[in-house]
């Protein structure tokens, strides 16, 4: 009976995951996305098939409920602005049902799994597999954001010196962006590329380089929109400051470089902390099962165990905190 109540669970939460992870990992090429606008009978075929895959797929059901439920508007909001950030191709009503379905799937699998102990441990195990299978997508998310604002600050030097260039050889501001989209590559590409199109559809400057500011989130991208804000409404050579800001960025990004060899042994030491306990709970478990067991099944060994977890997340956040220099 167990394993037949595995195999159902994990079919349905393939089945479930299946339309999303045909969207993620699908390769699709852009030519063969735009060939459904350039043809009419293609558009009408897909428009009369729309409604059908709507009313089929339990992931869009899911996703309509969530959309419509009011209540999660501001959070909807900021899952929204936290995937624009990262460049993931979803509405915010998407990711919470991809949250949702991790959330029931991972509750099932452990919940079948621990069926056979008792209740109240059956209970715990479950309440926690499921908050993890809610995490998951969040802990992608925030580090989708930070690679790709790395990555954007990396490049954000070049993309400077390259705009400063273009001023001096006679381009105006847009100009000079549009030859950062063209010849540059990756998230600076993107969100100028980005800059350029709400420009285009009638968006303000002023406005166009604020989105562009709160979407990025990135200090040295701020000072540059500042810097080109203040030119904007008090003249001044452009070039020049743009000039000034590219070297100033340079600089940090090189402190930045020092102080992370210079904190690499206390980032070790914090990593180090953060696997070793649960690495040798793992080893003890397969060298003397019920004597690891003890700290689920027995009350104080369930105290002592919830007692060092939270003293060692408090021990990995010192560290965290002692080696993270602000620049």
């Amino acid at each position: 009976m167990l394993e037949l109540t595995m195999i159902l669970t994990f079919i349905t939460v393939t089945l479930l995951l299946y339309p999303i992870l045909k969207v993620l990992v699908g390769n699709q090429k852009s030519i063969s996305r735009l060939r459904r606008y350039t043809n009419v009978e293609e558009i009408r075929e897909e428009k009369r098939r729309a409604p059908q895959r709507e009313y089929k797929a339990g992931l869009n059901l899911i996703a309509k409920t969530v959309g419509n439920a009011r209540i999660l508007d501001g959070y909807k909001k900021s899952i929204q602005q936290q995937l624009n950030r990262a460049h993931v191709l979803l509405k915010a009503e998407e990711y919470i049902t991809i949250c949702i379905i991790l959330f029931i799937g991972f509750g099932l699998l452990v919940f079948s799994l621990s069926s056979s102990q008792p209740l109240a441990n059956c209970l715990m195990y479950t309440l926690g597999a499921a908050i993890i299978g809610w995490l998951i997508p969040a802990i992608i998310l925030k580090t989708k954001i930070k690679k790709r604002i790395r990555y954007l600050n990396e490049q954000l030097g070049d993309a400077i010196i390259l705009i400063s260039n273009s001023l001096k050889a006679g381009y105006s501001f847009f100009q000079s962006v549009d030859i950062v989209v063209k010849e540059m590559t990756g998230p600076i590409s993107e969100e100028f590329a980005l800059l350029q199109k709400e420009v285009n559809l009638g968006v303000t400057t002023e406005k166009a380089l604020e989105n562009l500011v709160s979407r990025v989130s990135s200090d040295d991208l701020e000072l540059v929109v500042t810097a080109v804000l203040i030119q904007r409404q008090v003249g001044g050579n452009l070039a020049e400051v743009l000039d000034n800001i590219s070297s100033t960025i340079r600089e940090r990004v090189r402190i930045k470089g020092e102080v992370k060899t210079v904190t690499a042994q206390g980032r070790m030491s914090g990593l180090i902390i953060a696997l070793l306990p649960p690495i040798l709970g793992l080893i003890l478990f397969v060298i003397n099962p019920e004597h690891i067991k003890l700290l689920i099944t027995n009350p104080l060994g369930l105290l002592i165990l919830i007692f060092s977890v939270l003293m060692e997340l408090i021990g990995i956040y010192f560290i965290s905190k002692i080696v993270k220099i602000e620049i």
